[in-house]
């Protein structure tokens, strides 16, 4: 392996971010969500990271270990029903019977208690930012709008409505809003936030 290789795959595993902190708390209508949690550095925001239908935490790895580099930090969770979150003493209930019990738009809890989480973690309001890909975009959207505080909003292929959770546009909070234009509705979405 010539030198040059050498130096830089040592840079590279050297200036790897430290793997998350794997935590756990319970939302207020009983479920435990689990999450990855890396600190932010002093005076940054913390950024809450909800997946969409069917994912899990673990699709915002990579997007986390770059925040971390800037020194932003993350709390990726899986949502209700998703992964490692589960309810109750009974265990895991699937996020499979959720369109029609209607537990979706039950499951902006989630962001609050990571959010509640945070803050006995000394993170003050005005640094607790909200993100989220399709369902999560929305479910970011709806917890924001209570936390006027929010430093900014980040929404990846948002929807109107997405399982009955509606998207709600702030005006004045920084957001970020974008989508594949092969994803039609969501682009149109973006666009009409635009």
């Amino acid at each position: 392996m010539p030198l040059s290789r050498l130096i830089l795959l040592v840079a590279t595993l050297a200036s790897a971010a430290p793997a998350p902190k794997i935590v756990s708390f319970k939302t207020a209508d009983g479920w435990t969500i689990a999450a990855n949690y890396r600190p932010a550095k002093s005076g940054r925001a913390t950024l809450i990271l909800a997946h969409g239908v069917g994912s899990a935490r673990g699709e915002w790895n990579r997007f986390a270990e770059r925040l971390a580099f800037e020194g932003v930090g993350t709390l990726a969770i899986d949502l209700r029903g998703h992964a490692d979150s589960q309810r109750g003493p009974k265990g895991k209930t699937e996020f499979t019977s959720f369109d029609e019990s209607g537990e979706w738009p039950r499951a902006v809890a989630d962001l609050r208690a990571a959010a509640a989480w945070l803050k006995t973690k000394g993170v003050p309001d005005e640094r607790i930012a909200f993100g989220g890909a399709s369902i999560g975009a929305n479910l970011a959207s709806a917890v924001a709008v209570g936390s006027p505080k929010t430093p900014f909003l980040l929404l990846l292929s948002p929807g109107v409505d997405y399982r009955g959770v509606r998207l709600a546009a702030i005006p004045g909070l920084k957001t970020l809003a974008c989508a594949s234009a092969s994803d039609q509705y969501a682009h149109a979405t973006v666009r009409e936030l635009e």
